[in-house]
């Protein structure tokens, strides 16, 4: 298991000379580190949340469940020693156009209302990721009221 990761890193997930398909890699793992980052904002994840963070991954990008599961690993691997968001807001704010920044948001959101909830540490971080990923107050709580919408 162990090794067949560390292809997947070595073959999709290193920052390198940048090249179209290292970009995407980087896309890919940064927004499954937000993802993850937002399941486990409240101290507590369950079945439900982590779903969503597969179906958040599946929507963003056109990857296979096999890639998912291996890049959702790797990605709690990393939240373990993650201290700034920062890092992999600038990522997607590089990489991704306003609609695909305001469709992770709207992923984020997703995943906060998995288990019809809405936790103050959650909501307080998918403000932060707004902010990094310098989307404007209106687009994100446009972003909060279309999932809304969609859950009721």
């Amino acid at each position: 298991m162990l090794s067949t990761i560390k292809i997947f890193i070595q073959e999709h997930l290193i920052i390198s000379n940048e090249t179209e398909e290292d970009e995407s890699s980087n896309i890919q793992l940064a927004a499954a580190m937000l993802f993850v980052e937002v399941m486990y904002a409240d101290h507590t994840t369950n079945s439900l949340e982590e779903q969503a963070v597969h179906s958040a991954l599946k929507k963003c990008f056109d990857m296979t469940q096999e890639d998912i599961e291996k890049l959702i690993f790797l990605a709690k691997q990393k939240a373990k020693e993650v201290t700034s968001l920062h890092e992999y807001t600038s990522i997607i704010h590089r990489g991704l156009s306003l609609e695909e920044k305001i469709r992770i948001v709207e992923q984020i959101w997703i995943i906060i209302l998995a288990d019809n909830e809405i936790d103050k540490h959650e909501e307080h971080l998918a403000r932060k990721i707004a902010d990094l990923l310098h989307l404007r107050q209106s687009e994100f709580i446009q972003a909060k009221l279309r999932v809304l919408d969609e859950k009721s």
